[in-house]
């Protein structure tokens, strides 16, 4: 039995796709976070018909302090065993950014298989940007695959022998946006402003995402992504997509007729063929809209690996004041808002390499 424990919307996206190759290996285990706060990764598993167990009930996710956070893994920890001895131990673990799952894992004697992203807070590297999850997690790996667009470098604080390091040639979002089903459509724009109550048709439409400020690699809250909504609240219609809770939000900017606050978490199909730009705080949302050339603006408070690749080649525009947001809006509209063909930088090669995972699993941890 492969275990995957998946404990944010980008590793459920990534997993979801992976899983049809990886019941080819072994029967699956899916479990996952929510709580009262956090619930938008279950709710995508849900709607992606995935089957998860839910671990950790209202402690699943712990909150922005550290203390509440070590708490909920604790609690979490506790709750995999009673799983286990129900269901049998895991032959592998696999996880994207679950401390807790890869701790329990290695506490078990299950290797640890990591797909990893953001092992530093900052494209410079060096120890003193490793994140406290990779701390935490990535030392515990038998084996670590990651992006190209991430050095190898990155990763050799972590002990991992250079042979367990294996690249990938397709940055994450790749595997599950389709480019022809997500293409701009005036209709379904129409659609989409009507469901939502946006009274004014000809203004241009913004998703509107906030950063991952609870993350463990984000010191604080960064006021940019707020200030640029109230001053683009009067330019255009927004949709705000909350990454927590939304009351907050509502209360904000619900005096805007011209704002509305996503009340579920929506698909890929359902929003991207209609909007004409993205303003975004976090790092997910801004790949994908990149990878599909919708006009992306990041007022994200720190710059990653992928950042750094997105703004070399122009994919992506990034703010670190109000009149650069502004300024980029301003230009995005004068251009027409028009998408470009970003695909190759995405997958430089043409084809996805999934099957060379597959088949490193397989040979490490199945021969």
């Amino acid at each position: 039995m492969l275990w995957i424990d998946i404990t944010d919307p980008k590793y459920a996206l990534f997993f979801s796709s992976l899983l049809p190759h990886l019941r080819e290996i072994d029967t699956v285990l899916v479990t996952t976070r929510k709580s009262a706060g956090y619930t938008e990764c279950a709710s995508l598993l849900e709607k992606l018909g995935v089957e998860a167990i839910c671990i950790g009930g209202e402690s699943g996710y712990g909150g922005s302090g550290l203390e509440d956070k070590f708490l909920a893994r604790i609690k979490r920890q506790e709750e995999f065993i009673a799983l286990f001895k129900r269901v049998g131990l895991p032959r592998v673990f696999l996880t994207g950014a679950s401390t807790d799952g890869a701790q329990s894992a290695f506490g078990l004697g299950i290797p640890v298989v990591h797909f990893s992203d953001t092992p530093m807070d900052s494209f410079e590297g060096g120890e003193a940007h490793i994140t406290l999850l990779s701390r935490l997690s990535l030392p515990l790996s038998s084996l670590i695959f990651y992006p190209f667009v991430v050095p190898k470098q990155a990763y050799s604080f972590f002990g991992v022998a250079e042979q367990n390091l294996i690249p990938y040639n397709f940055i994450d979002v790749a595997l599950w946006l389709e480019v022809d089903r997500l293409k701009f459509s005036q209709e379904a724009k129409k659609a989409f402003l009507k469901k939502f109550g946006f009274a004014n048709e000809n203004k241009p439409l913004i998703l509107a995402r906030e950063e991952e400020y609870k993350a463990h690699y984000v010191k604080k809250k960064y006021p940019l992504f707020y200030e640029a909504l109230h001053a683009l609240a009067k330019e255009a219609n927004i949709i705000i997509m909350p990454r927590y809770e939304r009351e907050y939000l509502e209360a904000e900017f619900g005096s805007y007729p011209s704002v509305c606050v996503a009340k579920e978490t929506l698909f890929t199909h359902e929003f991207y063929p209609c909007i004409d730009m993205l303003l975004g705080g976090g790092g997910t949302m801004n790949l994908e809209s990149s990878f599909l050339g919708i006009p992306t603006l990041s007022t994200r408070s720190l710059l990653l690996y992928h950042d750094k690749y997105l703004l070399e080649n122009s994919l992506m525009r990034h703010a670190k004041s109000l009149d650069e947001a502004l300024r980029a809006f301003f230009d995005f509209r004068q251009r027409g808002f028009i998408r470009q063909e970003n695909q190759r930088f995405f997958v430089p090669k043409g084809t996805l390499e999934v099957q060379n995972i597959i088949t490193q699993i397989t040979n490490r941890f199945y021969r």
